[in-house]
């Protein structure tokens, strides 16, 4: 009689397939997790610093620095003063308004505006902003992040600045260029993406030509901006302002 023919074991497949999808499988995880970490420290490191200018018109101006800390001597203050710094430097007029340490209320949409003449009724800090801000040439934002958002004093200042937005004003800003200046905790540049969006649809709405943005991670402690280098970076958009 033929001998029967036996069909070849098959565990060893089995066992080849398993192996190579747990091979395959931690491959795929050390590329995600390695991808992970080189991002982390190649580009997010607490002393990233991402910016950029566009080109302005030469001319001196008269610039208005909007800061949003209340803690005087803050990081984002640093940031502003640095700014402030080279604009001077370069022949332009500087003014600030700090909305941390002059409060002004947020905006109530009571449809008061120019009722009284002025731009607004509600008697608060804006009564000391709204003439700077007509008098600029140039609005320069600079705020902390919070909680991935504008600070809610610089927030409340640029709510009140509705009245120059109705159809039917007796007046607008002389504002034609603007830039936008921010600092924070978080490691990662795309956490400052809310304001930057809110920032982009400001210059939109208004057709102000957008002359740069500053993103500084990693900056909490009280005095980390000392000697950052993005102090440096600030100075220089003052000067090419």
């Amino acid at each position: 009689m033929a001998e029967e023919k036996q069909a070849p074991a098959r565990g060893g497949g089995k066992f080849s397939r398993r192996k190579l999808f747990t091979v395959a499988g931690a491959a795929t995880a050390l590329a995600v997790g390695g991808g992970a970490l080189y991002r982390h420290f190649s580009s997010t490191s607490p002393i990233h610093v991402e910016s950029f200018t566009t080109e302005g018109s030469g001319e001196k101006k008269n610039i208005l620095v909007v800061t949003g800390s209340s803690r005087e001597g803050g990081n984002s203050l640093l940031l502003a003063d640095a700014f402030m710094k080279g604009a001077r430097e370069a022949g332009h007029t500087v003014d600030a308004f700090h909305s941390g340490l002059t409060p002004v209320g947020a905006c109530r949409h009571c449809d008061g505006c120019w009722s009284t003449g002025e731009p607004c009724v509600v008697e608060d800090g804006f009564a000391e902003f709204w003439p700077k801000l007509e008098q600029a040439d140039m609005l320069v934002f600079c705020s902390p992040l919070y909680w991935y958002n504008f600070s809610g004093h610089i927030k409340a200042a640029m709510d009140r600045m509705y009245p120059y937005s109705r159809k039917h004003r007796p007046r607008d800003m002389k504002v034609r260029e603007a830039m936008l200046l921010m600092c924070g905790e978080s490691l990662f540049p795309r956490s400052f993406a809310g304001p930057a969006e809110a920032y982009r649809q400001m210059l939109g709405l208004k057709r102000w030509k957008d002359r740069g943005r500053l993103f500084v991670t990693g900056v909490h402690e009280f005095g980390a901006m000392q000697g950052h280098k993005a102090l440096a970076v600030a100075e220089q958009m003052g000067r090419d302002a």
